[in-house]
């Protein structure tokens, strides 16, 4: 499953790597066209600027009266046609002592005359000329590359280069392999060895941008690839951890069911088959026994039964007013009789003993917290139980002198079914359900459960539940 991760990732990494670099051909087309562009339409505007006033649409007759611009040139060229049915126009550029007169002379009247042909050879022959040698400037050129740019949506910092080269060194510089940052030598007119080019910064944002809508679909599947890898693979490992927790349950479960059964079918069987019922003391020990051993039988299933109606969790707290004092010394002597170790208990008693809460859950609660403290104490156990109302809230706390928890565990301990690891050999008994129910029981309240606790020195639990 991580090779198939990992996977995903070098594609996705590939694909917007391969991504970026077209948008990155892209860009340098569009700055070659943009400048291509602009060159023209710079060319074409100085030509309509100069030749507006040669070339008119008129209406009504030009008879005889020629229209002329100065130009500095030694061409003479001219031809004539038919502009439309029965108008003949004619045409004439020609040097006189360096300057260049352009006349245009029509015969009858006309309402139009469309001067398109003429400018497209009058462009030409400027170019020939070289006309634009000395007068198209880059600062000119500039803003009309600028608007170009901005209407391809590029907004990337420029700058453009003047260069005098030949053709051959034009032609070696654009047919070598291009550079993404830098615009082909565009030249002014194909006969002059005056030209432009264009260096630009990273257009790494500009590209981004572009890409914006790709890198986040891109984000966005790669962190739902690893959503679902981590949800899966959290679902697997608390698979196995419930899975072993439940191995573990049975486990103990089988061993602590078979325990009475055996104590008791033994008591049952010497009874039966070595005249203990004619023994009057044996046989009321062999039935005290196995009344313990049913009882403890008995306690197993009513824990059993406790877990099933946690889990429907559709028990409510019944509140009444309960005496603390009165609770905790019927837990305090229960434990002193039915213990099997010696046990020096030690608690305190308050002087307002009343609280509201549910005496049944509250009581369970705090004799499972001394039952532990019991079980995981040495011989003698040491469990001192002290009850104190601080800040509207009632703390029962119950402090032992047994094995101590690692800090590791200590968030854990309150968890269903668990146990603290100790490899496949458990002295203590029980099922991990102890603690779990106090929690739920404190949160029920509207209250909580802490723990302090160091390994070999002992664990100190706290119950707290608000007051009223």
């Amino acid at each position: 499953m991580c090779s198939c991760i990992l996977g995903v990732f070098i594609f996705q990494g590939y694909w917007i790597y391969n991504a970026y670099h077209v948008r990155l051909q892209d860009f340098n087309r569009d700055i070659n066209d943009a400048l291509r562009t602009a060159v023209q339409n710079k060319q074409f505007g100085d030509v309509h600027r100069l030749f507006a006033r040669a070339i008119p649409a008129e209406r009504g007759a030009v008879i005889g009266r020629p229209r002329m611009i100065n130009l500095q040139t030694d061409t003479r060229w001219s031809d004539s046609g038919m502009v439309a049915q029965g108008v003949t126009v004619t045409r004439v550029i020609q040097a006189d002592k360096g300057r260049l007169h352009l006349r245009l002379f029509t015969g009858d009247s006309i309402k139009r005359v469309y001067s398109d042909s003429l400018s497209k050879d009058i462009s030409d022959m400027l170019m020939a000329n070289k006309y634009y040698n000395s007068r198209m400037s880059v600062k000119s050129l500039d803003s009309v590359y600028g608007r170009e740019l901005a209407s391809r949506g590029i907004t990337t910092a420029y700058e453009l280069d003047s260069i005098n080269m030949t053709p051959e060194v034009l032609d070696a510089i654009n047919t070598g392999k291009p550079d993404p940052l830098q615009s082909f030598v565009i030249p002014f007119n194909p006969f002059s060895e005056y030209a432009v080019r264009a260096r630009f910064s990273s257009p790494l944002r500009h590209i981004l941008q572009q890409m914006l809508g790709t890198l986040l679909g891109s984000a966005a599947l790669l962190l739902l690839t690893v959503g679902c890898f981590i949800y899966m693979l959290r679902t697997i490992l608390q698979q196995k951890k419930l899975s072993e927790v439940k191995n573990d349950f049975i486990n103990n479960m089988t061993h602590e069911l078979k325990t009475p059964i055996a104590t008791v079918s033994a008591a049952v069987e010497a009874m039966q088959n070595f005249n203990a019922l004619n023994d009057t003391k044996k046989t009321q020990s062999y039935l005290a026994i196995s009344r313990q051993e049913l009882q403890r039988l008995s306690d197993l299933v009513e824990k059993v039964l406790h877990i099933a109606a946690e889990e429907k969790e559709n028990f409510e707290l019944n509140y009444e007013t309960t005496d603390i004092n009165d609770l905790v010394s019927s837990i305090v002597a229960n434990h002193r009789l039915k213990a099997a170790k010696n046990v020096d208990f030690s608690y305190t008693v308050l002087s307002d003993p009343l609280v509201v809460a549910d005496r049944t859950h509250l009581a369970n609660a705090i004799n499972n917290l001394v039952d532990n403290a019991i079980k995981y104490s040495g011989d003698p156990a040491v469990v001192h139980i002290q009850i104190a109302k601080e800040a509207q809230h009632l703390k029962v706390t119950v402090k032992d002198n047994g094995i101590g928890i690692p800090y590791s565990y200590q968030e854990s301990i309150f968890e269903k079914f668990f146990r603290v690891p100790n490899g496949n050999l458990h002295n203590v008994k029980g099922f991990g359900l102890g603690l779990s129910y106090v929690k739920k029981i404190a949160e029920m309240h509207g209250g909580a459960v802490r723990v302090k606790s160091l390994p070999e020195k002992g664990s100190e639990f706290t119950l707290e539940i608000p007051l009223g």
